[in-house]
């Protein structure tokens, strides 16, 4: 028994003669290492450096939207394709609408220093009058063609706009309309289920502001309802100035957020349309001020342009065709600027 148990002895002794410093180091969890017996007042600061750093780091919204413009700018090709997608859409009811004119107008054409193409700018509104009555049926059944490229462009703008967000994202080191159609492609029906969950909510908005309801609240205003009948003629201006300016905010609200769920499905590489939203929604409530400058200094931008454009034309005396390509110019850059900065914003802000 006693040679059993003097090992156990031994034991005891030898824990008991431990030294006490090495276990107060081994409860501060001190390593070997430098690196890792930082001080936490050290630790904190140099966390803090760290986010400042990024903070720093990280530009801000209106540098996003410039970057997005020369990021379109840079990819001719990809302008190239949908200045011409932009031409040759329109044409299934110009040419028609031309032939028409050209038949009807004749006697216009013939006069001297006149050409069929500038009659928009030239020949008196009643001249277009009577042409609308004379030929009714035939301008009719052109014009009901419009319904159907309006919808086609708007299915074909889905696909250019996951390439915009693809390109700017996953694909920014390629300039080819190959990457561009690839990615719109990839994201083309998860786009097309955004756009098909926004239509009830346009059409909703737009009952709400222009129908009923905004007739019962203009009735507790107004008597009737009527601006015309108003207490003073300012009055009733104001209130319906207020009316349209708060149907065009609530209606970029919406187009902000159909458009940050389809950089969350872009960045993410995600497929569902609905979650897309609702991360959107949650989005733009942390950053609505970051956001509301690139989605609306991008129209501002935009609008100014088409402004300076026209300007431009009537200054030169370019003819109206220069239109057709310098409006659809401006507009496809724009569109690339604001959604390619979007889509990086979102990835910027999210860290994926």
């Amino acid at each position: 028994m006693g040679a059993a148990s003097t090992p156990l002895l031994r034991r005891c002794r030898v824990k008991e003669e431990q030294p006490k410093e090495q276990i107060i180091v081994d409860a501060m969890n001190f390593s070997d290492e430098p690196e890792a017996n930082q001080q936490p007042e050290k630790i904190v600061d140099i966390v803090e450096d760290s986010q400042e750093d990024m903070a720093a780091a990280r530009p801000g919204s209106v540098r996003f939207l410039i970057g997005g413009i020369f990021f379109a700018l840079i990819r001719p090709r990809v302008l190239c394709f949908l200045m011409l997608w932009s031409c040759v859409l329109p044409l299934v009811v110009a040419v028609p609408m031309f032939n028409q004119a050209n038949r009807d107008l004749s006697a216009v054409q013939d006069l001297p220093g006149q050409s069929i193409l500038a009659l928009p700018e030239s020949a008196p509104a009643w001249m277009f009058r009577e042409w609308q009555i004379q030929s009714c049926d035939t301008l009719t059944s052109i014009s009901d063609v419009m319904p159907l490229l309006i919808l086609l462009s708007s299915i074909f703008g889905l696909l250019f706009s996951a390439g915009w967000m693809s390109m700017a994202t996953h694909y920014r080191d390629e300039h080819s309309l190959r990457a561009f159609l690839k990615g719109g492609g990839e994201s083309f029906f998860p786009f097309l289920r955004t756009w098909l969950l926004a239509l009830p909510v346009f059409a909703l908005t737009t009952y709400f502001f222009w129908g009923t309801p905004s007739e019962w609240v203009l009735e507790k205003l107004m008597p009737e309802g009527d601006a015309a009948l108003a207490a003073s003629e300012t009055t009733g201006r104001a209130i319906d100035i207020t009316r349209q300016l708060l149907y065009m905010l609530a209606l970029l609200k919406i187009e902000i957020i159909i458009d940050l769920a389809r950089a969350s499905i872009v960045v993410g590489k995600r497929s569902s349309a609905v979650l897309a939203i609702l991360r959107a929604v949650g989005f733009l409530f942390r950053r609505p001020f970051a956001i509301f400058v690139i989605v609306l200094l991008g129209f501002i931008i935009e609008a100014a342009l088409i402004f300076c454009s026209e300007w431009l034309r009537d200054l030169l005396e370019w003819p109206l065709i220069a239109a057709v390509f310098m409006l659809p110019f401006v507009r496809h850059v724009m569109r690339g600027a604001r959604q390619s900065a979007v889509a990086n914003y979102y990835r910027a802000a999210t860290g994926e």
